[in-house]
């Protein structure tokens, strides 16, 4: 067994004690509580390497393995080089009275008798000088079987903590380990599986199976004389309890104690791939790929320059794969980042080449000059940092990111530098968006930095000048301020931001990304995942703000079905339960159909509630009925394609052509900490003098006044109307004037282009990206229209749901007399949807009785009823 290290220090040698053994497992197990009996023998044997020192261990099938510490012993140290240190591998019996018991209620795993003297160990050096140590419980010695919370003060032991990688594998959850009533905090383990490798370290106390230990002390030598002997004599008395075992030693002769590590310390290393060094008085805790850039930005990224379309947008992150500093530049393939805990006398390998903990402060060159290592300044100096905005300078909350010269994220005090976006694990204040990783902030917070230059993205939503900047770090650096400017400012006009979709967060995590993303509404939704609810206990709660009143949580549902689809239904006065049906992967592997989306629209409705076809129109199937019969208040979409072509659109489109009118909201569907809240957002516009209620905002859904937008915002205008406007027209049609406005924070816009009836009509396309896009032309209209604007661009936010930093209105309809919108190409093609829905519920649905069979066929039957009569009467009109 090898821990904390893959190698033995050259430093250390082993002192053979199998002369003195006098101890088998049984013997041992004669003598201890019983609890010992079968941990004992699973303790190491043989030759090992512990903490990096060398043992030779007496082994089981040599018959005595131990010293059991029953009469004075005088081991032989004659011969030995000088040494600093002697270290013993060594434990003690659990305490027990004068009778070999314990105090009731009192399991082993608990130490008594702390400090109670067990041994003395007298050093004699070749000149005769001596020194005594007395052997203490829990100080130089310990029960070999310990619980949580009793960890030695002089001793260190044979296993330790280990690092574990959160990535996985994952081992299947175990039942755990169980304590006696009263004794649950020091012994009881908990099962877990994904959930404690999050944390990084794989601790070894309690150990599961009431496994024992080798504690380990370390005793400075007086001077490097050499040592004649070593005289061990028991304190106990012979007392029960109080018995202890010798398992080795081992003399070490170095600058210090090797059982005491440094603190953590980060170097570089190039041409050395991703592999850890082995290590022997110490441990290699990880290597991460960095990729190091040169250029240090010190403006706002929105400043002019020869191309702004060149300029990466700052705070939405980079591809994965690309440099992972703050700049994006080019970056030095190849090197790593390699985090160390050593002691100071410890040795790396990196393979044949090996380095010296103590060289670690000077840059180093393997002898064939592949490999480079140099040290990196510790992140050691606290600054409190503040971000503000206003005419007050008030703080506010804010994603930030933090990123040495050298390519190292630097993560606020109490967040992560490694994010896990894994879907469910790691939802709390840290973000991971392609290569780059931020943390969400109030507007006042803590961060330990190196000195030198860091380079800082400080993010607030879309309306916010983001902030791209380098701030030079010295020793006297304990504050800064960062200002945030507003360039843009819809609120006065009524608009309030929303993300409609949203899931796992706790409703404070949820409040803390809404005020760092500036969004008005998150809508957190419960749902069930097969056997797993989540959010669910949320839910008696109802919404709930932030202190300032800005920021609202709304609690909901997204109500799922894998073949007939998902509806988000918000604000309902009381959750629409049951969230799944029909089995799995939403609900339960093999759960009957019970309920269709439109009941649970129905419901919703019932209760004051919006309908939302969650990220539309995926799984597409009963979407299409509930939308022809009228109960989806809006779609919602999830990400925009860069040329705006994608399927969500187009089958939008669809529905539009047919005359349904369907708002458009933006969600993100955020499911991990890949996403952001609000990078796909909806801007609503409420009644300037109305509160931003729910309530307000879902009006304002119901009539249309929305945009959809991943960056920029849009304001579309049709002979002085609005999107939800309906205007009307005389039979030959007429002449309208469209006017769309695209403003950015930053060169995001491409192009802006007015869609009539899912065609461009008009375009305006900047010949660099650019913060502000208008366009103004007239329209022509013959027969009923739905008219909306959009905004391209190319430049993307790198999450797990990728998009184009687009943005999208909500339509303005048109109506002409005699000639309504409706196109029996487009409807066709709902028909055919809408056919294929029933005949899955009719023939393939696992429904629990033919009543409901024929109640979900019917309504489905009549939507297509509807629709077909619709293409008739069209072709009727087209005949004549």
């Amino acid at each position: 067994m090898s821990v904390l290290g893959t190698a033995a220090s050259p430093l250390a040698r082993p002192i053979g004690l199998a002369g003195h053994w006098n101890a088998s497992v049984g013997d041992v197990a004669d003598r201890f509580d019983p609890l010992y009996r079968r941990a004992l023998a699973r303790l190491p044997e043989g030759d090992q390497v512990l903490r990096g020192l060398p043992f030779g261990l007496g082994t089981a099938s040599d018959g005595p393995r131990w010293i059991l510490l029953d009469r004075p012993v005088m081991v032989d140290l004659r011969g030995q080089a000088p040494a600093s240190h002697l270290v013993v591998a060594h434990f003690a019996d659990s305490w027990r009275d004068a009778h070999g018991r314990r105090p009731p209620g009192t399991p082993v795993g608990w130490v008594l008798g702390i400090g109670e003297p067990l041994a003395r160990y007298r050093l004699t050096t070749a000149d005769g000088r001596s020194q005594t140590l007395d052997v203490r419980r829990r100080f130089e010695i310990n029960d070999g079987i310990i619980g949580w919370g009793y960890l030695p003060f002089a001793a260190v032991g044979h296993r330790a903590d280990a690092v574990v990688d959160w990535r996985g594998p994952h081992p299947r959850q175990g039942e755990g380990r169980v304590a006696g009533a009263g004794n649950a905090g020091p012994l009881t383990m908990l099962p877990g599986a994904w959930g404690p490798a999050q944390t990084g370290v794989l601790d070894q106390i309690p150990t599961a199976d009431d496994d024992a230990t080798y504690w380990l002390h370390a005793i400075p030598l007086a001077s490097h004389a050499d040592l004649v002997q070593l005289e061990i004599s028991p304190l106990g008395g012979g007392r029960p309890g109080a018995d202890v075992v010798i398992a080795g030693l081992t003399l070490f002769d170095g600058s210090a104690d090797p059982l005491v590590l440094a603190p953590r310390r980060q170097i570089l290393v190039q041409g050395f791939g991703t592999a850890l060094p082995a290590v022997d008085l110490g441990i290699a805790i990880r290597s991460r790929p960095v990729e190091r850039s040169t250029a240090h930005p010190t403006a706002h990224p929105t400043a002019p320059t020869a191309d702004a379309s060149a300029t990466r947008p700052a705070g939405w992150g980079r591809p994965i794969g690309t440099a992972s500093s703050a700049d994006g530049d080019a970056a030095d393939p190849g090197a790593t980042v390699v985090d160390l805990a050593l002691g100071a006398d410890a040795r790396l390998h990196f393979g044949d080449w090996e380095v010296a903990a103590s060289d670690l402060g000077e840059r180093q060159v393997s002898g064939d000059g592949q490999i480079v290592i140099r040290a990196l300044p510790a992140a050691d100096i606290r600054v409190r940092v503040s971000v503000t905005e206003g005419q007050d300078g008030m703080p506010t909350p804010t994603r930030v990111r933090f990123v040495a010269s050298d390519g190292r994220y630097l993560p606020p005090l109490g967040h992560r530098d490694e994010v896990n976006p894994g879907l469910f694990e790691d939802m709390g204040t840290d973000l991971v968006l392609g290569s780059d990783v931020y943390a969400y902030v109030p507007g006042s917070f803590d961060i330990d930095l190196p000195l030198g230059d860091v380079q800082v993205e400080v993010v607030k939503g879309f309306d916010h000048r983001p902030v791209r900047t380098t701030l030079a770090v010295e020793p006297s650096t304990r504050a800064v301020s960062i200002p945030l400017e507003r360039p843009i400012d819809l609120r006065a006009q009524g608009w309030t931001t929303a993300d409609p979709h949203v899931h796992f967060l706790a409703p404070s995590t949820a409040l803390l990304q809404a005020a760092a993303e500036d969004i008005g509404q998150v809508h957190l939704l419960a749902t069930q995942w097969g056997d797993q609810f989540t959010n669910v206990n949320d839910l008696p709660w109802g919404s709930m703000s932030d202190p300032s009143g800005r920021h609202t949580v709304v609690l909901g549902t997204e109500n799922r079905h894998n073949v007939l689809g998902h509806l988000g239904l918000l604000g309902a006065r009381h959750p629409v339960l049951p969230m799944s049906t029909g089995g799995a992967p939403e609900g339960r592997i093999g759960d009957a159909l019970t309920e269709l989306l439109a009941d649970w629209a129905d419901r919703c409705h019932a209760r004051d509630g919006l309908v939302v076809a969650a990220h539309f129109p995926l799984p597409f199937a009963e979407i299409a009925t509930d939308i022809v019969t009228g109960r989806i208040d809006a779609v919602e979409m999830q990400v925009f394609a860069p040329g705006l072509d994608n399927p969500s659109i187009l089958e939008w489109y669809r529905f539009l052509d047919c005359g349904y009118r369907l708002p458009v909201l933006g969600g993100t569907d955020k499911m991990s900490a890949g996403v952001p809240v609000g990078a796909v957002r909806t801007y609503a516009r409420l009644d300037p003098d109305t509160a931003p209620t729910f309530e307000a905002w879902s009006r304002a859904v119901r009539a249309g006044r929305t945009f959809a937008t991943s960056g920029p915002v849009i304001e579309l205008t049709v002979d002085g109307r609005e999107p939800g406007d309906v205007l009307s027209l005389p039979a030959a049609g007429g002449r309208l004037e469209a006017h769309v406005r695209v403003r950015a924070a930053q060169p995001v816009i491409r192009a802006v282009e007015i869609v009539v009836n899912g065609e461009i009509v008009a375009s305006s396309v900047a010949t660099t990206a650019a913060t502000d896009l208008s366009l103004t032309t007239p329209i022509e209209i013959r027969s009923g229209a739905w008219i909306a604007a959009r905004s391209r661009s190319d430049h993307e936010i790198h999450s797990a749901f990728s998009t184009s930093m687009a943005s999208h209105t909500s339509p303005i309809y048109v109506e002409v007399l005699d000639r309504p919108l409706f196109s029996a190409n487009a409807a066709a093609g709902i028909l055919d949807i809408i056919e294929g829905t029933l005949r899955w519920v009719r023939d393939m649905a696992a429904v629990a009785g033919p009543t409901d069979r024929s109640r979900m066929v019917d309504l489905i039957a009549a939507s297509a009823t509807a629709i077909r009569q619709r293409i008739d009467d069209a072709s009727r009109e087209v005949q004549t």
